[in-house]
């Protein structure tokens, strides 16, 4: 939040003091201040065919066998939905996570292969490549208590023709569910409600550095 907000809401509570108190400034001031935009931090998806691409080794895939589509599927929705942003004009979505899954399954060279050379068998123009580092829904100090935390790598990789190159790379992002738990945990909840939420919230922080949003959305862990 600017500086400057504070003390335009103090200036408002004076102003209207006699009128109703700060409680009326505050609600005229979450009209006239709104939340400020960050924008994104790559462009180019604009016109473009996108893919959404989670990739997650074996141990991950043994533990939580639908985590890379589930995760996939809810970057997709949230790019969809934000698709009259002007970052995402006459942008599609052609090929759905789920196919690319098959793709991934029908092709086991898939993890050893560099993924500018798979990217321009894919179909689209542009791939959200996510790598997962880490992901839980327990607290480390304890197996008692749910704490969800995911920790990705995301690449935007640029595809024209047979030919692929990563324009925008940003590792160790990071989030957690619930966003102001302790990394002590809370003993309220369960796996599948820390699971879900936790995708939730990664998928948020994806999509977050691609499109316009306001910066109460960012999810900033402890």
């Amino acid at each position: 939040m600017s500086t400057s907000r504070p003390i335009i809401f103090s200036i408002l509570c004076l102003i209207l003091l006699l009128n109703g108190g700060c409680e009326v400034a505050g609600m005229i001031a979450g009209k006239v201040l709104p939340d400020e935009n960050v924008a994104p931090k790559y462009l180019g998806m604009a016109g473009q065919t996108i893919g959404v691409l989670v990739w997650t080794d074996r141990g991950v895939q043994i533990d939580y066998p639908s985590l890379g589509l589930d995760l996939a599927n809810s970057i997709e929705k949230k790019m969809l939905a934000a698709g009259k942003q002007d970052e995402l004009k006459k942008s599609t979505f052609p090929v759905q996570p789920a196919s690319i899954v098959r793709y991934q399954q029908d092709h086991p060279a898939f993890d050893t292969k560099n993924i500018t050379d798979l990217a321009p068998k894919l179909g689209m123009t542009r791939l959200i490549y996510v790598e997962l580092e880490d992901f839980a829904t327990r607290a480390p100090a304890s197996v008692d208590l749910y704490r969800g935390s995911m920790t990705v790598t995301l690449k935007i990789v640029e595809v024209a023709g047979d030919k692929a190159k990563i324009a925008y790379e940003e590792d160790s992002i990071k989030a957690v569910y619930p966003p102001k738990v302790t990394e002590d945990g809370t003993p309220d909840g369960d796996d599948v409600r820390f699971y879900q939420g936790t995708v939730d919230a990664m998928s948020t922080q994806i999509v977050n550095r691609l499109v316009t949003h306001e910066e109460d959305d960012e999810q900033l862990p402890p």
